[in-house]
């Protein structure tokens, strides 16, 4: 997620806001919100960034990767791809009386990631406007390096630019929709000379096409790979589902997952550099490349 303003498709203000408790100094409200949704992109978008992180590695043959996060929060993506913790025991830890993470206290959040810390070879830098969700997720550990910018409104500062510079992999799980191609537009050149991957999550019934279309100017080839949909959420109302739902009619998008389960979907695009996209290391994770 990403704070910003909701953009077309028009929802007629029934699409949920998480708005209140985006940016607060504890993430505890945050996880509460989400829970009660079922909001659970991120546990499964985690297996197939982990097979992109692979893949990138193996193409690229490096062992170690720098990732840029948009609309980091409070820094859950790397927490499910750096430890051993999953999205139900982060929403427990908040939710239980004597969880961990219910503690207001940084030292004892720090601790549990800490303890469960398993990758050593990745590195992220968090990009997000909302200041104390970064901040938590840097003095947590979760973060190396953090961008507090809205690029919807604002182009990078030089400082910003180093932080970002060498980037092998831009990823994002709920972004899409409150951001645009500005952002992008405004990120992928100032870091295109490492040529990073981007691997986005698009909550229907937005659409990747203007951010698609920008990529491709600067090299990048995507690719919506249909098997690696996602659940991101259950409808907050009836008439969110309503308005989504015919949205998706209007877009043309197949609406048949959010009609039979209640969940509203997000689709999976991959852009990956052209003078890559044959690799034997790509053809080999991806589905769509066989």
């Amino acid at each position: 997620m990403y704070i910003g303003t909701i953009l077309s498709p028009d929802l007629g203000g029934e699409k949920h806001s998480f708005a209140p408790t985006y940016n607060l100094k504890w993430p505890n409200r945050y996880l509460d919100a989400h829970r009660t949704l079922d909001y659970v992109i991120p546990q499964n978008a985690k297996s197939v960034f982990e097979r992109v992180v692979a893949a990138c590695m193996r193409t690229r043959g490096k062992s170690s990767l720098k990732i840029v996060d948009i609309g980091c929060s409070y820094g859950i993506n790397a927490a499910l791809l750096k430890c051993s913790t999953t999205l139900d025991e982060l929403y427990t830890e908040t939710a239980s009386p004597h969880g961990v993470l219910r503690k207001k206290n940084i030292d004892s959040h720090r601790g549990f990631f800490k303890a469960r810390m398993r990758r050593h070879d990745l590195s992220f830098v968090g990009l997000d406007p909302a200041s104390r969700a970064v901040d938590y997720a840097l003095q947590v550990g979760l973060i190396d390096a953090a961008v507090n910018a809205d690029l919807e409104a604002h182009d990078l500062v030089d400082s910003d630019r180093a932080l970002l510079s060498d980037a092998d992999l831009i990823i994002s799980t709920g972004c899409v929709g409150y951001v645009t191609e500005r952002t992008f537009a405004r990120l992928y050149p100032a870091i295109a000379e490492s040529r990073p991957w981007v691997a986005c999550f698009v909550m229907h019934p937005f659409v990747y096409h203007g951010i698609a279309r920008m990529l491709d100017d600067h090299g990048l080839a995507t690719t919506e790979i249909h098997a690696w949909r996602q659940r991101q959420r259950r409808f907050s109302t009836s008439r969110e589902k309503r308005k989504v739902l015919a949205s998706m009619k209007a877009l043309d998008i197949d609406d048949r997952f959010e009609r039979s389960t209640g969940y509203i979907y997000a689709s999976f695009h991959l852009s990956v550099p052209r003078c890559e996209i044959s690799s034997a290391n790509l053809t080999e994770i991806l589905p769509s490349h066989r």
